[in-house]
């Protein structure tokens, strides 16, 4: 053997060793950690598993809070130029050019799109020349010559900001409604881990929520009222409300029960009372009074003031409004002509068509009426695969891969985890996870209503908030326990079943939801 050679399998030799080494000190380790584990008393284990599972659920959040402050930061610029922070979501798409001079809405809910463009205060809009003058949408193009004109100042106003602050308690709101799923998830999935720590998380979760966003209102009605100094507008007058006297009639309120003609009008409710920072966020928490918590509440010990934050009374002052007459700025920089043109009549037609066999093969594997499916469908995403909204969810069924997608992996595919996000914008594999999940709702969770329309309003409902949100417009105590729930409901006949939602889930999103999706059932039948 050459000396080459022999240094060669020396080299060799060294290597096998010390990789046995490492392997054998690995091994050690490991050894050594077991042996620690085995010795832990039983408080020290249980102790070692909260920590994990607190970690694991903070990893996500993490994600979430790092996808808000995103959100928040394009929107902080949008406002700068635009005086709104508008952008996509999931029946709506906006996007806009790079020097951010252009935007092009696509409003898929109400079937039209409008392009904006920003321009000086001083410019000759008739010499406004867009490329071409024309636009693209879905593959159709329109002519602006013939579509619908509007010259108006980029909106500073009082109205305005409101708009703005309600996309932020809507997000909050959503958020918490997903804290409530996660919970119910966790508490079924029987992990051992005592239901009072998985409230009680996301008790502490709904009150980090609440306290991020009144900074994050705060900062909008910073930026709106510098914005208005800036332009030399003055600020809203203050006044206070009417209170209705007892001599006044109340307003007739129109049946609730869903029709295909009360469809047409029902359209999400927004923000629009003027408030402060505080009061925004105190009645957010007070109309909330922490969802998934009552059930147990005897065994979650929480901190005295986080309670209070929760459970907080509104003011006993009357509301402030603004008494707003049109306030023109006096050193305008910036105006917005506008071109809006209707799309097809046929538009949502023809996208729902495109669904319809992959729909039926689904509804009919899981045992779901189809019109159900393209009912949520249709007001889940208008039937768009790309839709995805802040909360986020995904896809034509907006699943939310932490919640549903999970329940559906483990227990449709045995995979105990979430399902990744880019797999629900594929229609087959979406349909198939939002329909499954429509399947685990109607025969495990919901299964102890025994009326089938009556649970068929509970699903829909359950879809949108979880089961345990629509226990506690039953239950007298506000638990989350489904079965105690199901007592009163089967009591019920369907009408009373669906009123008594409208009138006392948690969430106003969720009593909006309902009224869509159930007066859209009969357009698919």
């Amino acid at each position: 053997m050459s000396l080459g050679q022999m240094k060669i399998a020396a080299a060799c030799i060294t290597v096998v060793l010390l990789t046995n080494i490492a392997y054998a000190s690995g091994s050690f380790d490991e050894l050594q950690r077991e042996a620690k584990r085995v010795n832990m008393s039983q408080s020290e284990k249980k102790a070692e598993f909260h920590e994990w599972l607190d970690a694991y659920f903070s990893e996500y959040e993490a994600w979430r809070e790092a996808y808000t402050k995103d959100i928040d930061q394009q929107r902080e610029t949008l406002i700068d130029l635009w005086g709104s922070g508008e952008l996509s979501d999931q029946t709506k798409h906006v996007e806009y050019t790079k020097d951010r001079t252009l935007k092009k809405v696509v409003d898929y809910e109400n079937n039209k799109a409008v392009v904006s463009v920003l321009i000086d205060a001083d410019a000759d809009v008739d010499q406004l020349l867009l490329p071409k003058g024309k636009i693209e949408i879905d593959g159709l193009v329109f002519e602006l010559t013939k579509a619908e004109k509007r010259i108006g100042a980029v909106d500073y106003s009082a109205e305005q900001e409101k708009k703005e602050k309600a996309f932020v308690v809507d997000r909050v709101y959503a958020q918490m409604q997903e804290l409530d799923v996660q919970a119910e998830r966790l508490i079924r999935s029987s992990t051992g881990v005592p239901d009072s720590f998985i409230y009680e998380r996301a008790h502490n979760k709904k009150l980090e929520l609440l306290a991020s966003a009144k900074t994050r209102i705060a900062a909008l009605s910073a930026q709106f009222k510098q914005k208005r100094s800036e332009l030399g507008i003055p600020e809203p007058v203050m006044t206070v409300a009417k209170t209705p006297t007892a001599t006044e009639k109340p307003q007739n309120k129109p049946p609730v029960k869903p029709t295909l003609e009360a469809e047409k009008s029902v359209k999400e409710t927004t923000v629009v009372a003027v408030k402060t920072e505080s009061t925004d966020v105190v009645e957010m928490a007070a109309s909330t009074s922490t969802p998934a918590i009552a059930e147990k509440a005897a065994e979650v010990k929480k901190p005295v003031d986080a309670e209070k934050a929760v459970v907080a009374k509104k003011p006993a002052v009357e509301p402030l409004v603004v008494a707003e007459k049109p306030a023109l700025a006096t050193k305008p920089e910036k105006k917005i002509v506008s071109y809006t043109v209707k799309l097809p009549e046929n538009a949502l037609k023809s996208r729902a068509s495109k669904f319809q066999p992959l729909v039926e093969k689904e509804s009919e594997r899981w045992d779901v009426e189809a019109a159900l499916v393209m009912a949520i469908m249709h007001s889940e995403s208008s039937f768009r695969p790309d839709a995805k909204s802040h909360v986020p969810a995904y896809g034509l069924m907006q699943v939310v891969p932490t919640s549903a997608g999970h329940d559906v992996n483990k227990q449709v595919h045995k995979i105990d985890a979430p399902m990744k996000a880019d797999d629900l914008y594929v229609p087959p594999f979406n349909v198939e996870a939002g329909t499954a999940y429509l399947n685990i709702l109607n025969t495990r969770y919901l299964r102890s209503i025994t009326n089938e329309e009556s649970r068929m309003y509970c699903v829909i409902a359950a879809y949108n908030t979880g089961a345990g949100n629509v226990a506690r417009a039953f239950n007298a105590d506000r638990s989350t326990n489904i079965r105690k729930a199901s007592h009163v409901i089967n009591a019920m006949t369907p009408d009373e079943v669906y009123e008594h939602m409208i009138k006392n889930l948690p969430y106003d999103e969720t009593k909006n939801y309902l009224k869509k999706v159930s007066g859209r059932i009969a357009l698919y039948k």
